[in-house]
């Protein structure tokens, strides 16, 4: 699976993510947890491997979190599209 996104590896960047914004395709590189505090939409949390291999994917609500210790990046996508499977692998490309 392509999926072209916004890639954040600051992390000034990767702290403000999608808050108080319209759920956009976004990966953010170098982190294995996120939350949902001032998020106006639910996202699905996609956490990936080294190798772009899908480790989980959770659906977070806002002002919740999730961590996932094994994971070395996670990609958010709005709620309304359809999120890659456990165990599928990503090819990302950064907008």
């Amino acid at each position: 699976m392509e999926i072209k996104v916004r890639c954040y590896t600051s992390p000034l960047k990767r702290g403000w993510g999608l808050m108080l914004r319209k759920p956009k395709p976004v990966l953010l590189v170098g982190v294995n947890s996120v939350h949902g505090f001032f998020m106006l939409e639910p996202i699905w949390a996609v956490f990936l491997g080294y190798d772009m291999k899908v480790i989980d994917v959770v659906l977070l609500r806002p002002w919740r979190r999730h961590k996932e210790p094994e994971a070395r990046h996670v990609l958010e996508l709005p709620a309304g599209e359809k999120p890659p499977k456990k165990g599928e692998f990503v090819r990302v490309v950064c907008l």
